[in-house]
């Protein structure tokens, strides 16, 4: 057993920046000094079979925000084609971020909430989603699962558990929030470019107007479409937002434990083969920390 403060740092092993450096800086410095310092590394021959056994003791002893994003992740691909889905990790809509939003013919949004989780911003998170999301789920424990379930009875929210075996388990689905639906919101969710490409879809021009003022202009044509017609024009276009390599982050040379991170930053073939070299390289005994 790992106590917690341990399991903490070494929580953060699982994270976007940590195989940034890994993999596009060359730099595992600090993989191998908190593995050295808070693992056992020196039992394990590869990285690979030091991420297998760190992930299987915080799936165990320290159910982070990783653990259940990687699941979540792990279930969305199995389930949906990568050529007509996009998952995207912490996405802005209005004052929140959304843990995970889920693109395809539908816009689902999951907002995880875990045993170690203060739930204080939860219901302002929750309302900020359905102003974009056409299903919005909290992702939580098993031991939130009754409050929550009573707390959301008659809401449009649904509930998704983490069961103690690390399964999901849907025990309240999501319904429809369009009535919810507010343009300002969803507007600015887009990059520049794609809300150029829209009015230029919509109305056959981009307005003629200093720089200044261009978003101004966009702004107040976009806002004539029909709410509805506008928030599946906006899912569309953020789905073009593609993955370099969807058949990569599928295949089973990519662990199961790293599938968030692989889909977060999007590795191209070559980051991927870097990641596999990095993986499979062996770890030297030493003492240095």
């Amino acid at each position: 057993m790992y106590n917690v403060q341990n399991l903490r740092v070494l929580s953060q092993i699982f994270s976007p920046p940590m195989f940034q450096k890994i993999v596009r800086e060359n730099n595992t410095l600090l993989f191998e000094r908190q593995t050295t310092k808070y693992f056992n590394a020196s039992s394990y021959e590869t990285n690979l079979d030091i991420i297998k056994s760190l992930y299987k003791t915080l799936q165990q002893q320290y159910r982070c925000e990783y653990v259940y994003k990687n699941n979540l992740v792990q279930s969305l691909i199995k389930e949906h084609s990568l050529k007509t889905t996009l998952i995207l990790n912490e996405l802005k809509i209005s004052a929140s971020k959304a843990d995970l939003v889920m693109l395809n013919g539908s816009v689902r949004i999951f907002e995880i909430k875990t045993e170690l989780d203060d739930f204080s911003k939860l219901s302002k998170q929750l309302a900020d989603y359905q102003k974009f999301a056409d299903e919005v789920n909290i992702v939580t424990d098993k031991k939130c699962r009754k409050i929550k379930k009573v707390e959301y009875e008659n809401t449009s929210i649904g509930i998704i558990v983490l069961d103690t075996k690390n399964k999901l388990q849907t025990i309240k689905e999501a319904s429809s929030n369009t009535a919810l639906f507010e343009f300002d919101t969803i507007f600015k969710i887009l990059r520049k470019q794609e809300y150029l490409d829209l009015v230029a879809d919509n109305f056959g021009y981009i307005p003629d107007v200093p720089n200044t003022l261009i978003f101004r202009a966009c702004y107040e044509l976009l806002a004539c479409i029909d709410i509805i017609v506008f928030q599946k024009q906006v899912l569309n276009k953020l789905k073009k937002r593609k993955l370099h390599k969807p058949d990569l982050l599928k295949s089973s040379n990519t662990p199961r434990e790293l599938k968030h991170i692989c889909n977060t930053l999007d590795f191209n073939e070559q980051e991927y083969h870097k990641l596999y070299n990095f993986l499979a390289t062996e770890r030297v005994c030493t003492n240095r920390i």
